[in-house]
Parts: C-alpha cells; structure tokens; sequence
C-alpha cells in the first residue's frame, strides 16, 4: 500500500515539474589586439545552448548555416557542436521526424542528439559568412571559435548535373566545418562521408556594434510605480544687522542624485554607449547599456524679504525625491562600424529612475536676533471707561507694538534647472491605454530576415500548452485519480 501510494506521487511530481532550461555556455570570438597578436573576447550577443527538444520556439534564435534540401523539403540548418574525443567539433543539424540531430564534421559523422546551438539572442548580433582563402592574413576579426583553436567554417556542398545539364543538388547546400589556423590554415569539412581540406570557403564572424540608441519608449501605465519622499535640501537664516528697514537676501544651494537605469536584454550588449531619446528632450542622455547611471545634480535658490532691525527669520526648502519604476517598450537600435545601416528591434526591459520635483519654500516666524524671541504680529489696545455721578477716568494700557507685519518671502531659481517632474512621467498623462501592451521577447528585428520563417516547415508544432500536450496531461489526471479511488477503495 505503500509503496503504491510512494510510486503514484512521484509520478504526480514527475508530471507537475517545470521543463528545465537549457545550459548556456559563453561564445568565444577573435579579436586583433595589435597587427601581431590576438585575443579571445566573450561575446556579448552570442551563447551556445543546449538542445532541447520539447521547446519548439528554441531554434527561432539560432544561427543560421545553410539551407537542407529535398525534393520534399526546404528547410534552414543550424550551426551546433558536439564533444567527440573530449573535443568540440562543429556541425549542422537536420531534421529527423519531430526534432533535429547534429550531423558532425567528423570522421566518425555521427548524428547526435545531445548537442549545443549556436544561439544568436534577440538577433541583435550581426552575424555573416565571410569569404577566406588561405593567402588572406591569418583568422579574420570575430571569427567564432568552436571550443578548441578552430573556427566555424564551411564549404559549398558539390553540386551534381543531371540529365538536361543543369546543377542538381539534395541535402545541405553547405557542409558546415571548420577553419584551422595552422600554418596558411585550410577549412576542413566531411564530403561523401570523408574529411577534405580546402584552401577556400566561408567563416562565420561576429560584428559587435558600437553603440545603441533606445526610441518610441512607451511605458506600461498600470504597472508604473512612483514613489515620493519628501526630503529637507537645505536651511538659511535672513537676518537684517542694520539699523533701518530693508531688504536681506542669500543665495541657497543645494543638491540631490539623478540615477537611471534602463535595465538589460537579452542579446544586448553590457556596457555599450546608448543614446536615450525620451519624448519632448531636446539632448538625449547618454548612458552605458544595463548599467546605473548616475550624476550630482546642483541648485541655486535666491531668497530675499524685507525685515526690520534686529530681527530675522529662518526659511527652508524642501522637494519631493521622486522613484519611478516601470516596465517599458521601445526600439533599441545598433550602430556598426563600416556600415550606414542600424539593426532595430522592439524590446521589453523595466526603467528605474531618481530625481527631484516641486521645491517649495519654508520660513519661521519672525524673531528678534538678541533673544530669540518672536516678534508680535498685531497690536493690542486695552482702554477701560469708568463713570460716576461726580467724575470720569480713562486708562489705556498697551502691549509692545509690532515691528512689522509678516513679511513676504520671496524665492527666484537661479542658473541651470535641473528638478521638476521627469520626462517618462509626463508622459503617463498623455500616454494612450494601447501602451500597456507589451511586445513579444521573440520578435525579429524589422530590417533583417526572420530565420523562424522555416520552423513551421521544419515539423514542429505548438508549444509546450499544445493541445496534445494538455490532452495529454488530462488523460493521465483522468487515469491517476481512477488509481487513487480503486486504491483508497481496497
């Protein structure tokens, strides 16, 4: 009874549990250090993912070798690696009934089921075939390394003629290798299931870009969290030292934090310049991607009233230190050197922003220097009237006469302003309800192909709430509460 009862919950378990997430592992790219030596960087926009079988939105990201062709099927291949012999070698894949093997470039030309692709996140990498001839100078610059000292590589498959003369060809259009530096270095690749060498053939390079610009930001309205704390800047005291009425003045200056932080993406690199341009901003900021960026910000006040002899007042100024906090959409463009065109795509990411709005004016009674006392503001007349039948007296008696009325304090900005409310949350007055919505993490960048296009053709179906997937899981509920009942029944 027991053990029935041990075996039918580790199958509910078994049933319940998340899909694990693929293993990750860093892309390693060629980088000229000098016109003599050179150095492995980590790409920023590049990773090698585990396989999965059951994510059939997986490969939408993955980076593209070639074209599989039949006379039944048209469909792309992807770049992947295999450990053989504790060594790394590349490959491409192909489709077997529901899912994609490796096809390594290895003598042994196995088909793996276990195997990493080269994924290129959120398609904001720049990734091309470049051509390369042995006579070209050493590794070219971005050039992917598969594990070890080589670099994806690939040839043009050999094409047949048939019988009207026309070129033919079945299967991959480009056998998928690997270029190996070693000498004038040669790219090598399996043919009719046997290694050849090339003095020429393509290599897959990274263009990283070299700076971003974020545009059309949109925040989400109903999930925007603001935050105000009201916060002390500064304190002064007027006084008038001389011996007439007059106007004192002083100069209050103060200081407060401006932080942003735009949050990261998938694909996008740490660190790299990036241009915000915010609705109605003249300057866009600059800041360095999915980094904080922060700045001192600094005031001048000018505060002057009128006051009498001896006497002064305090004033203070306080604002409101806002922190906004909100999801966003908008339009992250990347810049490449040697090119004129931008690669853009709608992103989702959550801003964070720090600043100071509504500074406002404080100020004590008036109060004399010598004691500290307040000084009165109205004036008090006592006068009592007492009448007999042979005479009348008046007495008067009188409190100590104000000074002066209260005074009128007044305040002038001076210099640059830096406070006030900030950009993003204007924009939440005017922003329409259609701004809510958030865009898809998965949607390809609009001046570059979609290489998704071929999944439907690859034979996949729907995702992981397919309706063969729920029917599935339906029909073991159904089978597993019957276990139960017949059980609890014994």
């Amino acid at each position: 009874m027991m053990i029935t009862f041990t075996f039918i919950l580790t199958l509910m378990q078994l049933l319940l549990i998340n899909p694990t997430e693929a293993a990750v592992h860093p892309v390693l790219t060629y980088k000229n250090a000098s016109t003599q030596l050179g150095q492995m960087v980590t790409s920023s926009t590049l990773v090698w993912e585990s396989y999965d079988a059951k994510d059939a939105k997986q490969l939408q990201f993955a980076v593209e070798g070639g074209k599989y062709i039949t006379e039944d099927e048209h469909y792309a291949i992807y770049v992947c690696r295999v450990p053989i012999d504790g060594v790394h070698t590349s490959g491409h894949t192909e489709k077997v009934l529901q899912k994609h093997v490796c096809v390594a470039s290895h003598y042994k030309h196995g088909k793996y089921e276990a195997f990493d692709v080269l994924m290129n996140k959120g398609h904001l990498g720049k990734i091309g075939w470049k051509h390369w001839r042995k006579f070209d100078a050493g590794v070219p610059v971005g050039a992917i390394r598969i594990g070890d000292d080589s670099f994806i590589g690939r040839h043009r498959a050999s094409r047949q003629h048939n019988a009207e003369g026309g070129e033919t060809h079945w299967g991959a259009d480009f056998n998928l290798g690997r270029l190996e530096p070693v000498g004038l270095g040669k790219i090598k690749v399996i043919e009719n299931e046997r290694e050849k060498y090339y003095d020429d053939g393509e290599v897959l390079i990274e263009t990283e870009p070299f700076r971003y610009e974020l545009r059309d930001i949109k925040l989400d309205r109903i999930r925007t969290d603001i935050r105000e704390n009201l916060t002390e800047l500064t304190t002064a005291k007027l006084e008038n030292l001389g011996d007439k009425y007059s106007t004192v003045e002083t100069v209050m200056s103060y200081s407060f934090d401006y932080l942003q932080y735009w949050g990261s993406h998938e694909g996008v690199a740490r660190g790299l310049p990036t241009k915000i341009y915010e609705k109605d901003v003249s300057q866009p900021a600059d800041i360095n991607w999915a980094l904080k960026h922060g700045q001192k910000r600094f005031e001048n006040k000018a505060v002057h009233t009128k006051l009498w002899p001896g006497t002064a007042i305090n004033v203070t100024l306080r604002g409101n230190y806002v922190t906004l906090e909100a999801p966003y959409t908008a339009k992250l463009f990347a810049f490449y050197y040697g090119s004129d065109e931008s690669v853009s795509r709608k992103i989702s990411a959550e801003v964070r922003k720090s600043y100071l709005k509504d500074v406002k004016l404080e100020f004590s009674a008036v109060y004399w220097i010598e004691n500290g006392t307040v000084v009165p503001t109205t004036t008090t007349t006592t006068t009592s009237t007492t009448s007999t039948t042979t005479h009348a007296t008046t007495t008067s008696t009188k409190e100590p006469t104000p000074i002066n009325e209260p005074p009128l304090v007044h305040i002038e900005h001076m210099g640059e302003k830096h406070s006030g409310p900030d950009t993003l949350e204007k924009t939440l007055h005017d922003s329409p309800s259609s701004s809510n919505e958030v865009n898809s993490h998965h949607e390809a960048p609009e001046n570059m192909s979609n290489p998704s296009k071929d999944l439907a053709v690859a034979g996949f179906g729907g995702g992981p709430n397919s309706g063969a997937e729920m029917l599935g899981r339906t029909l073991m509920t159904v089978v597993l509460t019957g276990l139960m009942a017949s059980i609890l029944n014994l």
